[in-house]
């Protein structure tokens, strides 16, 4: 979901609608963790007020399951970052966004399991956490400072890292880290992967992890019964015959694991 820079960067200007207190344990960082730097007081935004701040993008949050948001502005070694730190209801949740928001990455630093860094932008996902820091000229030292400032912000999460080998067992973990989206409803499919729409039209109750390739393989998780048959019947499949379809197969209670065909 790659958005103009400069479309990106006229959110500087934008005031808070909502302010509140952080959760336990959000991450934030000040002077003291980066010397020399200049904050700007953060703008806070919480459920949907989000749409005083991203109004067009919003729903995509929230229908991952969205938290909180703090949006900062950092001038650091003659540099100007906006750092926005969302907290999503959960790993998956992070990831989720995360997948959909990252656009032809140059590298993936080491910060966290799932980061992906281009000239004006570095993301990263770690636990409940989905971070995007902009830099506003694309140059080589504004890349390696916001490195610096995502380091720092990592090393102040303490949740695990999100594990997707149980959606995609036998799956290479640079696979999983480079090719993969985590969908939980139309939005997030219409983003990540709109080739399989058709796959969950009206559907709702699932999680979705799509490795995307040229013979694509969905594992998808339903959280009923009623959801999972639904499916199903959306699909012309059967439950006692999956395992002769030789693209599907059943990898747990209401799980499927499917490998697309031409």
């Amino acid at each position: 979901m790659p958005k103009p820079i400069q479309s990106i960067f006229l959110l500087f200007l934008l005031p808070a609608v909502s302010f509140s207190q952080l959760p336990e344990n959000f991450p934030v960082i000040n002077e003291t963790d980066l010397p020399g730097a200049k904050f700007s007081s953060s703008r806070i935004y919480n459920s949907s007020a989000l749409f005083g701040y991203i109004n067009g993008g919003a729903e995509l949050y929230l229908e991952y399951g969205f938290s909180t948001v703090s949006v900062t502005e950092i001038e650091y070694l003659q540099g100007k970052y906006k750092m926005d730190i969302y907290k999503m209801n959960g790993p998956e949740e992070a990831f989720g966004i995360f997948s959909v928001s990252k656009y032809r990455c140059l590298d993936m630093p080491a910060l966290a399991e799932f980061t992906c860094r281009t000239k004006y932008q570095l993301q990263i996902c770690k636990g409940p956490y989905y971070i995007s820091i902009i830099n506003s000229t694309g140059s080589k030292s504004d890349s390696i400072a916001s490195v610096t400032i995502g380091k720092i912000l990592t090393g102040k999460i303490r949740d695990e890292e999100l594990d997707l080998t149980g959606y995609l067992p036998g799956i290479p973990r640079e696979v999983i880290q480079s090719k993969c989206i985590l969908a939980k409803g139309k939005l997030g499919i219409m983003n990540g992967s709109p080739d399989h729409e058709d796959l969950f039209q009206g559907m709702t109750g699932y999680t979705a992890v799509i490795v995307k390739s040229e013979k694509a393989i969905i594992s998808v998780k339903f959280v009923d019964d009623s959801s999972y048959n639904r499916f199903l019947d959306l699909n012309k499949l059967k439950d006692e015959t999956i395992e002769a379809d030789g693209r599907v197969r059943k990898i747990a209670s209401n799980h499927l694991l499917i490998e697309m065909t031409d």
